[in-house]
């Protein structure tokens, strides 16, 4: 992964004169993808040993997760991108990887954006169908203690 600027498509940053400041991206080929899911679960894993309570998926401000979820970042033509289930595939993929990867008492929050503040991006209906919270799957943790 050093050197390489991963995301859902090799669209660059447009930022006028500081669009020279990013990288190029490269989009992300299935493998890529699958060890990104992995990643996140691994970190979680890693956390809740050194004793964390709970973990943060940030899934906003431009970030990989947030750039599968926007149309203007995401033009791929596969699974992972088009319809706003294929766009959001990637966050669902990695909150199950990670509540799997942790025991059911550690907290599991999502960063969510409700809007990308992009013509024609993420926008607040997209938020609300697209989170992780109103998926059959998902449970909130249980407070032994409360």
């Amino acid at each position: 992964m050093p050197g390489v600027a991963w995301a859902p498509s090799d669209v660059p940053v447009e930022l006028g004169r500081h669009s020279r400041r990013f990288a190029v991206p490269e989009a992300m080929a299935e493998r890529h993808i699958r060890e990104a899911v992995a990643r996140f679960a691994a970190s979680a894993q890693r956390a809740q040993s050194a004793g964390f309570d709970g973990v943060q998926i940030h899934t906003a401000h431009g970030y990989l997760l947030s750039q599968f979820l926007s149309p203007p970042a995401n033009v791929r033509q596969d699974a992972w991108g088009g319809t706003l289930q294929n766009r959001a595939r990637l966050l669902i993929k990695v909150v199950a990887a990670v509540r799997d990867a942790v025991s059911p008492e550690f907290a599991v929050a999502v960063r969510l954006n409700s809007a990308d503040f992009q013509r024609g991006g993420f926008d607040p209906d997209d938020a609300r169908t697209s989170s992780p919270s109103r998926r059959h799957w998902y449970t909130a943790p249980t407070c032994p203690s409360c």
